[in-house]
Formats: C-alpha cells, sequence, structure tokens
C-alpha cells in the first residue's frame, strides 16, 4: 500500500498550535488593554452615600472630580430604611482631594447629556477619607421636578398670554374699535389728502397774487421816490433846524411871560378886595355931600329937585 502526503499539511499540528497560541495572547492583550482603560489594574477604594431615591443612578455610571473620570458606581442596594445605598469605587490616587467635607450628587453633562457621579473637592484641612467611608450626598431636582418648577413659574405668563390674546380678539374690545377708527381714516386718507392739496393750491395762488401787488407797490413807490425833487428836499431839511430853535425860544418866552402872569396875579388879587371896599365907601360919602348940599338954604332947599337917592354900600358891586 503506498502512502501518500501532501507537503501543504506537514507540521500542521504546529501550524495550529501557533495560532492558537497568537490568538490567547491577542485576546489577553485585548483584555489587559480594556482593563487598564476601564481601570481594572489601577489600585481603588470604595466610598459610600444613600440617597432617598436611586431614579437616575445605574452601575458602572462614571465619577467625576473637577470634570475628570475618576472611579465609577459599582452597587446600588436598598437599607433597612428602604433608602438607596449607591457604592462607588474610586482610584486611589484621587483620594487627595476627597476629602471629609466633599459631597457627591447626581448631575447632567449638558442640557440633555449623560448623567454623571460629581464629587466636589475637599478642604485641605479635613482629613482624606479611607476605603468604606461614607461620603455626603446633595440632593440635585430631577427632571421631572425641574419640569414641574417650570411650569409653575411659566403658568402665570401663560395666562396672561391667555388674557391678552382674548383682549385682543375681543370684538367689543378698545383694540378692535381702536383698528376699526384706524381704517375708517385709512378710508378717508385720499379724501383727505385731495382736499390738502387743493388747499395749497389756493395758497400758492394767493402767494402768488400777493408777490406780483408787492411787486406793483414797490416799483410805484420808486417811481415817487424817483419823481421827488432831491434839491428841493434837502433845502426844505437845511431850513428846518433855525425854524425849530425859533420855536424853542418862543417856547421859552411864553413860559416865562406866563410865569411873570402868574406871579402878578398871585400879588394883585389878595388887593382887589379892599380897594373896592374904599371905593363903596368913597362913593357913599360922596352921595351924602351932594345930599346935603341939594338940602342946604344956599340952593332954596329942596324945591323943584326930583326925589332924593341915596346910595346905599354895596351898590359899587351891582
Amino acid at each position: 500500500m503506498i502512502k501518500e502526503e501532501d507537503p501543504r499539511f506537514r507540521h500542521l499540528e504546529r501550524k495550529i498550535g501557533l495560532f492558537l497560541l497568537a490568538a490567547l495572547a491577542g485576546i489577553a492583550l485585548v483584555v489587559v488593554l480594556v482593563g487598564i482603560q476601564r481601570g481594572l489594574f489601577t489600585p481603588t477604594y470604595t466610598l459610600h452615600f444613600t440617597v432617598d431615591r436611586g431614579t437616575g443612578f445605574t452601575k458602572g455610571m462614571p465619577v467625576k472630580l473637577s470634570g475628570f473620570r475618576i472611579g465609577r458606581i459599582t452597587d446600588l442596594a436598598l437599607n433597612e430604611q428602604a433608602m438607596v445605598e449607591v457604592t462607588i469605587e474610586v482610584d486611589r490616587k484621587y483620594r487627595k482631594w476627597i476629602r471629609g467635607d466633599s459631597t457627591v450628587r447626581l448631575v447632567k453633562e449638558g442640557l440633555v447629556g449623560d448623567s454623571v457621579v460629581e464629587v466636589a473637592v475637599g478642604s485641605q484641612n479635613k482629613p482624606e477619607l479611607t476605603n468604606g467611608d461614607s461620603v455626603g450626598y446633595v440632593k440635585t431636582k430631577a427632571l421631572d421636578e425641574l419640569a414641574d418648577e417650570i411650569a409653575e413659574k411659566v403658568k402665570p405668563v401663560l395666562i396672561e398670554v391667555r388674557d391678552i390674546i382674548g383682549y385682543i380678539n375681543d370684538p367689543h374690545g378698545d383694540l378692535k374699535k381702536t383698528v376699526h377708527n384706524l381704517e375708517i381714516l385709512t378710508r378717508h386718507l385720499e379724501q383727505t389728502r385731495g382736499n390738502a392739496d387743493t388747499l395749497l393750491m389756493n395758497a400758492n395762488r394767493n402767494l402768488a397774487a400777493i408777490s406780483q401787488r408787492s411787486v406793483s407797490l414797490l416799483d410805484s413807490t420808486n417811481r415817487k421816490l424817483d419823481s421827488l425833487d432831491i434839491a428841493t428836499l434837502n433845502s426844505g431839511l437845511a431850513k428846518l433846524p433855525p425854524l425849530l430853535e425859533r420855536a424853542d425860544a418862543t417856547m421859552v418866552n411864553v413860559s416865562a411871560i406866563s410865569a411873570e402872569t402868574r406871579k402878578l396875579a398871585e400879588s394883585t388879587f389878595p388887593r382887589i378886595p379892599g380897594l373896592l371896599t374904599h371905593t363903596d365907601e368913597l362913593l357913599y360919602s360922596t352921595d351924602r355931600l351932594v345930599n346935603s348940599i341939594n338940602h342946604s338954604w344956599l340952593l332954596g332947599g329942596t324945591k323943584g329937585m326930583g326925589p332924593r337917592r341915596t346910595i346905599s354900600a354895596g351898590d359899587s358891586y351891582d
């Protein structure tokens, strides 16, 4: 019996063994790389915190410090008080920043990002937290709670918007009436514009007429001024100053005469009553003398004489 061997199948077992070893080495390298990436070979320690609700927390959720990943959530469990105990695993090289006053809280990376556990940096004068210690938890509002709070704040605004829209749409409201009045005013705007144009045209015509009359008046005035004898006007104007000086002198003399007349009247009027009294007495004495002569015997008594005339005091005033 002839035994035939294919050269391609020589040392096949050795080749398969080498291939399996290479595959196992590659798988081990991948596992090591994944472990290094996930921190499986990094020294860690665990911390605990308690929350009233486990909503939003999941195993494997990243734990970050100042936005940098330092660990992950490893376990979630209910305690005797029906509260959730959360266990986190943190790399030891970051323990120097996690102190006794450090806190953790659940936050979102961005508005719609993934949820992470954020650790606050502690004070340097506080002791470092060790394996198994508890860290304080600061409760943050969940998305539904934020939505309810926003809804409560937005609700009054929506009510006001509804009232405003109702006021705008009210057919008997002030806004609708104002729009209606504006519409009516717009309809009559063309007529108003025509009236304004007519007024402007009339004003232009009146201005043109006034301007023409003014020009005519100025022309006639210029002609009259040109027709005046400038020499005669100048001579007349030259005679005015002497005439004015004479008039001033005359007025001064009239004033002086008036003053003298007033003084003479003031000195004469007080003497007039005395003169009248003396004149009356003189007339009375003369009358008595004439009567005596008429009755004397030298003239033959009173025969043939007319009635006796007696002058009494005061006749001189009649």
